[in-house]
């Protein structure tokens, strides 16, 4: 019996795996890069702001800041940090906005 190749068909072969794949994917925090859309909301809830951060970043983890986004996940707001520590290697660390690097 010949296979069926029908443009429907190869549709739904190449869609059905990114759906599983999709579906099985925890919802991603809904994250402000743009910082003329994040201040306002920085302002308005009490963040801390992107100068205490570097600062408690210097102080308290002996790295600067590279990148900061802000995320609102799970009701709160966060900050997603790129971080260069004092031998020039980077990474990332997610903080809370309102206390961030409390622990």
């Amino acid at each position: 019996m010949p296979l069926d190749f029908s443009l429907p068909r190869r549709i739904a072969f190449l869609t059905l795996p990114l759906i599983a794949v999709l579906a099985s994917t925890p919802a991603r925090a809904a994250c402000i890069a743009d910082w003329s859309v994040a201040a306002p909301i920085v302002h308005k809830e009490g963040l801390a702001t992107v100068e205490t951060l570097s600062r408690l970043a210097q102080v308290k983890i002996s790295g600067n800041i590279v990148k900061t986004t802000l995320c609102e996940e799970n009701g709160g707001f966060v900050y997603r940090l790129v971080i260069r520590d004092l031998q020039g290697r980077l990474s990332n660390r997610t903080v809370d906005a309102r206390s961030p690097f409390a622990r």
